[in-house]
């Protein structure tokens, strides 16, 4: 009788697997296709100011193949271990994503802006508001909050 192998996901709660495991891979497989088909939408979202050129499409189809690529590790990836240093590590990974959009964002707009929700467009609420959101549960993810056993994995 052959031996099989049941990859179970490991005790994280339902905060953790809904984002990791279906909003992000959904969220990030949508900016993918507006990255490829309507990318004017996409920079409308990150600048106010920034015009879209045709013969910069090759950078937008670039940034959408990342996309996908943090699609396909959190839909995927994560779903094939239950190993919880994996799933820190993906976290980890996406998290210097976020610091280095963050950034990004704060360049474009100024302090002004950035820091002052107050004064954001329904886009900079889209672009901001999530994710800064998403960066405080990952954040608290990585540091194990509500992950028990200190939110250490077990070693196999």
């Amino acid at each position: 009788m052959a031996a099989t192998t049941e990859v179970s996901t490991p005790h994280i709660p339902l905060i953790y697997r809904g984002l990791f495991l279906f909003f992000e891979p959904c969220a990030a497989l949508l900016g993918s296709f507006i990255l490829h088909f309507t990318p004017w939408d996409f920079l409308n979202t990150m600048s106010a100011t920034a015009k879209y050129a045709p013969d910069n499409q090759v950078i937008y189809d670039y940034l959408a193949a990342t996309y996908a690529l943090f699609a396909f590790n959190e839909a995927v990836v994560l779903r094939l271990t239950n190993d919880l240093r994996v799933w820190k590590g993906i976290v980890v990974g996406i998290l210097l994503c976020d610091a280095i959009h963050l950034y990004g964002s704060w360049a474009e707009l100024g302090s002004t802006m950035f820091w002052n929700p107050l004064n954001w467009r329904t886009e900079d609420w889209t672009n901001l508001g999530l994710l800064w959101g998403q960066a405080v549960i990952r954040i608290a993810f990585v540091f194990g909050v509500g992950l028990g056993n200190n939110g250490h994995a077990k070693k196999e």
